[in-house]
């Protein structure tokens, strides 16, 4: 019952977001309805976690800010769309488990692996925590890239146009093939992931 609320959910948050925006959405057909999956994301606006998630065909995880589980307001909506509490200034060890947890129950997380809201609306150097992440799991990674929310809000009389636009996948296995992860495999991935993102630019 849970995953049918869910989805409609995504349905009638889609429906507000279009009634703001001008969506457009790429590459859709590049997501796998089942299996443990890592979505990238660029971060540029506060929406991002829900523009995107309503635009993916299958139960969604998300990490959100502490501090939103606090707000009068939002803290049902994140608790309900499925996010993970996380302090921003540190990344603890229960996040981690929670996450490793839903991966291997081959569920969907979404992460933003610059670690914070871009400032100048370009995308920043990558940190190695989703690699981390994907390697330990074994779980492949997609990228996403949204263009047109920076600095811009939604309006039913001006609906500024926006771009979602879902990657190929990055598999993991060919990073892993000589045994367990390291640094230096954690960089590789992440610059793969990083140049990935800068091609969806």
């Amino acid at each position: 019952m849970r995953r049918i609320l869910f989805r409609f959910s995504q349905w009638l948050v889609r429906r507000c977001f279009r009634a703001q925006y001008r969506i457009e959405v790429l590459g859709q057909e590049h997501i796998p309805r089942k299996g443990r999956l890592l979505f990238a994301v660029n971060h540029v606006s506060a929406v991002d976690p829900f523009v995107v998630g309503c635009h993916v065909p299958r139960v969604l995880y998300f990490m959100a800010k502490k501090e939103l589980f606090e707000h009068p307001l939002l803290a049902p909506l994140v608790r309900f769309y499925n996010c993970i509490p996380i302090d921003r200034a540190e990344f603890s060890l229960s996040s981690m488990r929670r996450i490793e947890k839903l991966l291997q129950q081959d569920e969907a997380v979404l992460l933003f692996p610059e670690g914070t809201r871009t400032k100048t609306g370009k995308l920043g150097p990558l940190k190695n925590g989703v690699a981390m992440i994907a390697a330990r799991n074994n779980a492949d990674i997609m990228p996403v890239y949204i263009d047109g929310l920076f600095r811009v809000r939604g309006s039913i009389f001006k609906r500024p146009h926006v771009c979602i636009t879902f990657g190929e996948i990055v598999p993991i296995a060919p990073f892993l093939q000589n045994g367990n992860a390291s640094k230096e495999v954690y960089g590789e991935i992440t610059a793969e992931v990083e140049e990935r993102l800068r091609r969806l630019d």
